[in-house]
This record gives C-alpha cells, sequence and structure tokens, in this order.
C-alpha cells in the first residue's frame, strides 16, 4: 500500500465511533498547526509512522490491519505490543514518521 492510501486508510480509522470513544485528538498524529477540531480532509502530513498509526486505529476500531504483516516482518512483536496497549486502554508510543 502507497503512503497515500495508506494515509487515506488511517483517516477513516480515526473516523470509527470505536476509536472516536478514546477521544484522541488527531494532532497526536497528524501535522495540523494550531487547530484543535481538524476535517479529515486536513490529516494529510502525519507525525508518526503510518503503517504503526494503521496497526494502532485497526486495534482501537475491531478491525483486522492491512498493515500488521509488514510491520512484523520489519520487526517481529511490534503489532503485538501495539495492539496489547490498546486493548488495554493504552495509546502506544509511536516512532515518528520516517522521511528517509
Amino acid at each position: 500500500m502507497d503512503s497515500k492510501a495508506l494515509n487515506t486508510r488511517c483517516v477513516e480509522l480515526f473516523q470509527n465511533p470505536n476509536v472516536r470513544l478514546r477521544m484522541w485528538n488527531a494532532r497526536m498524529f497528524w501535522h495540523v498547526g494550531d487547530q484543535m477540531n481538524v476535517a479529515p480532509a486536513a490529516l494529510t502530513d502525519p507525525k508518526v509512522d503510518t503503517c504503526e498509526l494503521e496497526v494502532m486505529l485497526s486495534a482501537a476500531a475491531l478491525t483486522n490491519s492491512e498493515c500488521a504483516a509488514e510491520l512484523d516482518k520489519k520487526e517481529p512483536g511490534r503489532v503485538a505490543f501495539i495492539q496489547r496497549q490498546v486493548r488495554e486502554g493504552m495509546r502506544p508510543l509511536l516512532r515518528p514518521v520516517n522521511n528517509a
């Protein structure tokens, strides 16, 4: 999945009612300036690794992740850690976006 499609999936997951119950602010995950209530269309510049974000949001939305296999291949155990943190009511610290 390319980066734009992955970000779009994250934005869609962020709108899921199960995710919204967690009261996470978009500013935690995307660069949005000083805005507090940001329209989904404005969430285009991620602060965190979008693959990790997709795994976290999928776990919170109670749906299957499309990035889990790729992330687990790159770093075994990372997916399970993120999912466990979400299940336990925490918000895992995600890695910053890799601009390399």
